[in-house]
Parts: C-alpha cells; sequence; structure tokens
C-alpha cells in the first residue's frame, strides 16, 4: 500500500507539471497536447531535465537556464500539491478506480485554481469535461464496486451544492458568479459520492477559508474592500479538506449531537 502511494504521487508531481503548462495555455486558448514547454521570457524551448517537477527547479536555482529570468516557485508548488493531492487519492481510495477518478479530479481543481487566481475565470471548456467525464469515471468505480446506490449520492450532492450557489447567484449576482455556480455542481458530484453529509460541509469550509482569506487579504492591502478575490479556489479547497479530512470532522459533529 506504500508503494502504491508513494507511486501515485510521483504520478500526481509529473500531472502537476503538466497542470502548470494547462493552466498557463487554456485561458489563452492555446493546445495543451502538443508544443514544448518554453521560457516566457527569451523563447527557450525547455528540455526534459529541465522540466523534471520540482527537483529542475532546485538545481537551476529558480532561474532560466538561457537567459537568468527568474521562474516562479509557483511552478514547483503547484506540482507539490498536485503530488499530494494524488498521494492522499491513493492513501483514501487504495487501489481502485476511485483513486484515479479522485486524482484527476484533484488535477483539475489545481488547474482551476491557478487559472482563477490568475484571471479570475472558471472556463468552460475544464468545468463542463469535468463534470461529464466525472460523472463516466464514477459510474465506472460504482459498477466495479457493486455500489451504484452512491450515484444517486452524488447526483443529490450536485443539486444541493449547486443549487445552493444557483440561488445564491440569483439574489446577489455581484457576489456569486455562474462560474462558480457551474463548479459547484462539479463539486456537489464528488462529494455526494464520497458521503452525502460531506456536502454541506464542503460548502461550510469553502465559506470559511474564503472568509478567512478575504480577510487577510484586506489586511494585506490595507484594507482595500473594491479589491476583487476569486472564490474558485476556496470552493475547490474547502471540497478537498471536506474529501480527506471531513469524515472524522462529520462523525464527532454527529455524536456531539
Amino acid at each position: 500500500m506504500a508503494l502504491f502511494v508513494a507511486f501515485t504521487g510521483v504520478l500526481g508531481l509529473i500531472f502537476g507539471s503538466f497542470g502548470t503548462v494547462a493552466a498557463w495555455r487554456i485561458p489563452r486558448r492555446e493546445t495543451i497536447v502538443s508544443g514544448r514547454s518554453h521560457c516566457p521570457k527569451c523563447g527557450a524551448k525547455i528540455t526534459a531535465l529541465e522540466n523534471v517537477p520540482v527537483l529542475s527547479w532546485v538545481m537551476l536555482r529558480g532561474k532560466c537556464r538561457h537567459c537568468g529570468n527568474p521562474i516562479s516557485v509557483r511552478y514547483p508548488l503547484i506540482e507539490l500539491t498536485t503530488g499530494i493531492l494524488f498521494a492522499l487519492s491513493a492513501a483514501k481510495f487504495g487501489l481502485s478506480v476511485e483513486t484515479f477518478v479522485y486524482a484527476a479530479f484533484c488535477w483539475v481543481l489545481v488547474v482551476l485554481t491557478v487559472i482563477d487566481l490568475d484571471h479570475k475565470l472558471l472556463p468552460n471548456r475544464v468545468v463542463y469535461p469535468a463534470f461529464v467525464v466525472g460523472w463516466g469515471g464514477l459510474v465506472a468505480a460504482a459498477i466495479v464496486d457493486g455500489s451504484t446506490d452512491r450515484l444517486l449520492d452524488a447526483a443529490m450532492g450536485a443539486a444541493i451544492f449547486g443549487g445552493t450557489f444557483f440561488v445564491i447567484a440569483l439574489v446577489a449576482p455581484r457576489g456569486m458568479g455562474f462560474g462558480d455556480v457551474k463548479l459547484a455542481f462539479v463539486l456537489g458530484t464528488f462529494l455526494g459520492y464520497v458521503r452525502i453529509g460531506l456536502v454541506p460541509l464542503g460548502m461550510f469550509l469553502a465559506f470559511l477559508t474564503g472568509t478567512l482569506g478575504a480577510i487577510v487579504v484586506m489586511l494585506v492591502s490595507g484594507g482595500d474592500r473594491k479589491m476583487q478575490i476569486p472564490f474558485g479556489p476556496f470552493l475547490a479547497l474547502g471540497t478537498v479538506l471536506a474529501i480527506f479530512a471531513g469524515a472524522p470532522l462529520l462523525d464527532a459533529y454527529i455524536d456531539a449531537l
């Protein structure tokens, strides 16, 4: 089991490297299936040795080998985050279809988080396929595990999470974009499949981390309330926390009732 978790984590580092490319190209409507990565400053092609996740950044001391332009620390952080999420998926779901479905789901969340932070955008060309392909993966996992009843929980989760955010967007359109609403349907699906009780917990954690994040940003920016803060990253964070750490919190809450 430990070997499988480690292998999946390494696979996550590789996909994290690909995620940095996807997060850069998708908002610019560039293809992500072809074309070599290159330095945005000098245009030099990045070789395979210069593209080893995390290690290359350390060895190059965070600079382009050709022009010396700084390479943002975000790249190894994205790779490490994806690697950790892949490893957590393997540890939680074991050797199963679910591991690969949820690892892929986490990869999508990382890419969307980076795009939303950079462009305040949750592209339909990512969210829609995530919903369709995600459902396909969950159906396959449910059939293999013989637990097709969990698909009903997934559908209920999508309705609860997405429906709640749809109402919020109608009532307060300035406070909630429809990109967040569409993503909420995806998040509710994956939360509900794990456990229907994780859906409200994921929403609560998203609002909690979003509120705390907004307070921190306001303090750092000197109290500028006009600053727009994308909510997508906090939706992703709340969902990830609920999936991997939510069960103990939910059980403790139920026991306390």
